[in-house]
Order: C-alpha cells, then sequence, then structure tokens
C-alpha cells in the first residue's frame, strides 16, 4: 500500500512538472515574440466576437495599408478585418482562410492578388522571414501544424522544428518585451482596435508608369499549381470571393502577369477586379497619396476604400451593421481612429510642404 501511495505521489509530481513547464514554455514564447504589426493583425482576429464579420481580407501589406475595415463601417455599415501580414506568400492563403473559418462565417472573403504576380520574383518570394510573419501570430494547431509540414520543406527546404516552436526562433529577442500585450494575446483577449489596417506618417512622390497590355505572361508551374489548388479549394467554400489587386506603380511586364491570372481566375467561376484600371474614378494622385511604388499612404487608402466599398455595396449582399447594437463596440472604435488618421493626415500635409520624401 505504501509503495502504491509512493508511486502516485511521484507520479502526481511528474504531471504538476509536466504541466508547469508547458505553462512556463508557452509564457516565456508569447513574450518573446516581437510584437509588430504582423502579429497585431494576426492575433487581434482572434478576439473578434464569433461571426461577427462579414468580410475579411485576406493578404499582405497590399491588404492592410490599403484597406480601412473602420471607415467602411462607418460609411456603409460594413463589418469586416484584415487578415494579413508583410509580404504574404501565395501558399499561404488556404491556411489562412482555414484560420478565418473556424471562427467567422463571412459573406465575402477579399484576396489580395498581388501574392501571385510577385511571389516569382527571387527578392519577394518564399523564405523564413516571410513565413514566420504567419506562423508566429498563429496559435497551435493542426492547421498551422500542416501549414508548416507541407511548405517549409517544399518551398524553403529547411528543417521544420523552429517554426513549430517559437522560442526557438526567438529567445535572442533583444527588442523591448511588452508583457502585457504579449499576456493578452496568449490569453486570446488581445484586440486590434483597427481591424488590421495599418496607419503610415509616410509619403512620396511615385511615377505613374504605361501598363495597359492585353499581352498575356504566365505565371512558374509551382506558383499557379498553388493558385490552382486555391481555386480548387473555395470552390467547396459557401462563401463569395473577390480577387483584388490595389493600386500602384505597375509596370508593363506585372500587367501582363495579371491578364493571365485574371484569365485563370475567372476561367474557374470567381470575379477579378484589377483597381489600377480605375485610377481616374479614385482620383488617386501619384505625386501625393502613395510612399513607394507598392503601397499607398493614408490620402490613397482612403481613396481605394471609397472605390471598394461603393464596388461591393452595388455587387455583394452585406448587412449593413451601423444600427445594430450588437456590434455598439465598433461605435466606439471611431473616435480613437479619426484622430490617428487626422493627425496621420497633418503630418503628410507637412512633409509634402517641406518635401520631406519617404525613402523606402
Amino acid at each position: 500500500m505504501k509503495e502504491y501511495k509512493k508511486n502516485i505521489i511521484d507520479i502526481t509530481k511528474i504531471i504538476i512538472f509536466l504541466v508547469l513547464f508547458v505553462l512556463i514554455f508557452i509564457f516565456l514564447t508569447y513574450i518573446m515574440k516581437p510584437i509588430n504589426v504582423n502579429l497585431k493583425n494576426i492575433a487581434g482576429f482572434y478576439s473578434e466576437d464569433k461571426n461577427s464579420l462579414d468580410m475579411v481580407y485576406i493578404g499582405g501589406s497590399a491588404a492592410f495599408v490599403y484597406w480601412q475595415p473602420l471607415k467602411a463601417y462607418e460609411d456603409e455599415g460594413i463589418t469586416s478585418y484584415n487578415f494579413a501580414i508583410n509580404s504574404v506568400q501565395a501558399e499561404n492563403y488556404i491556411y489562412m482562410i482555414k484560420e478565418v473559418l473556424k471562427t467567422q462565417n463571412p459573406k465575402l472573403i477579399i484576396i489580395d492578388a498581388r501574392a501571385f504576380q510577385y511571389r516569382d520574383d527571387e527578392n519577394r518570394g518564399p523564405n523564413s522571414t516571410r513565413y514566420y510573419n504567419l506562423t508566429t501570430g498563429l496559435p497551435f494547431s493542426k492547421n498551422r501544424y500542416e501549414y508548416i509540414e507541407n511548405n517549409v520543406p517544399n518551398y524553403l527546404n529547411e528543417d521544420t522544428i523552429a517554426y513549430h516552436f517559437d522560442l526557438i526562433k526567438y529567445h535572442t529577442n533583444r527588442d523591448i518585451l511588452d508583457i502585457k500585450t504579449s499576456l493578452k494575446m496568449m490569453l486570446g483577449i488581445y484586440k486590434n482596435n483597427y481591424k488590421g489596417a495599418a496607419v503610415y506618417q509616410r509619403v512620396a512622390p511615385i511615377e505613374q508608369q504605361d501598363f495597359q497590355t492585353n499581352d498575356k505572361v504566365s505565371i512558374s508551374l509551382e506558383t499557379e499549381k498553388i493558385l490552382i489548388n486555391l481555386l480548387e479549394y473555395i470552390k467547396t467554400i459557401n462563401c463569395e470571393f473577390l480577387f483584388v489587386v490595389s493600386p500602384y506603380s505597375m509596370p508593363k511586364e506585372d500587367k501582363e502577369k495579371f491578364n493571365y491570372i485574371e484569365e485563370k481566375i475567372e476561367n474557374n467561376g470567381f470575379v477579378f477586379l484589377d483597381t489600377n484600371e480605375y485610377y481616374d474614378k479614385m482620383q488617386i494622385d501619384f505625386s501625393t497619396n502613395f510612399y513607394d511604388v507598392n503601397h499607398t499612404n493614408i490620402f490613397g487608402a482612403e481613396k481605394y476604400t471609397n472605390f471598394l466599398e461603393e464596388y461591393i455595396k452595388v455587387n455583394y449582399d452585406l448587412p449593413d451593421r451601423r444600427n445594430d447594437d450588437n456590434y455598439d463596440s465598433w461605435d466606439k472604435l471611431l473616435s480613437n481612429w479619426h484622430k490617428q488618421i487626422d493627425k496621420t493626415k497633418d503630418k503628410i500635409k507637412t512633409m509634402i510642404e517641406e518635401e520631406d520624401w519617404y525613402e523606402a
């Protein structure tokens, strides 16, 4: 009997040790992660009320720098979120959609099509940093595991262990720690008060290029396979999908690729919208509405959001949530949003006057 009790005590001690080890490991993992726009956008998504979003915008900086969810809510009552990270890779999309569908049932998912155009550029394609942009924000799950195992060995030819356990990657992180924010992320209660939008005080005059062409140039076989797999997957989802190219200084070579991508997407029954075809309608000004060749600033983002929310209103049946008491929390975010926008605009106006241009 004594031996039995001793064994029970020993087993209990081992269990307690393992539980404490796991909790400490998880705690250290979260507090060592760098708090940046990628982590904030992904982590903030999980604190959104379940099935509260009617639209999710999935993509890269061509999504979160452009689309302004709070403006779209204030203007049209559209409830949306930018589930987006820097330099998103096209192979991320299936897994990002799966993450979205865990907690949301959106009527519309917008996909940033620029990831398919730039993926074949050796300076913008898959690498470890771009994969960490996603994996660092994703909670441990079967979907996260499959993303890492299916992509890291295949496209990076690397071992997967450091991608599964963030502490291996970030244990030497010397950034200033934000323990309060890290704990909120660990508990799944961190809120992104801009709904995944980013606001930067930047401006630079950009040359508008003549991109018009009907020619088509194929993307790589690898990237095309990723696109086709995505199209086959979303056919199984009870949701509408819209592929979008946000405005930038588009060269003709890019347009040739997008013509090819557009054909593939439309032949599979989905809508493709290149907003670069609507500079005049958006009243885009290349001298003041951008901060580099690939991104608008706040002035350009507002024009893009105005255009896209009108397009959505005409072509999709999304409810107006402005008079719904369940969305009072969105109204409470607007005041701080306006303060940030006004501050950013004033700063950019001063930069324009002083020709203090942003250097990418």
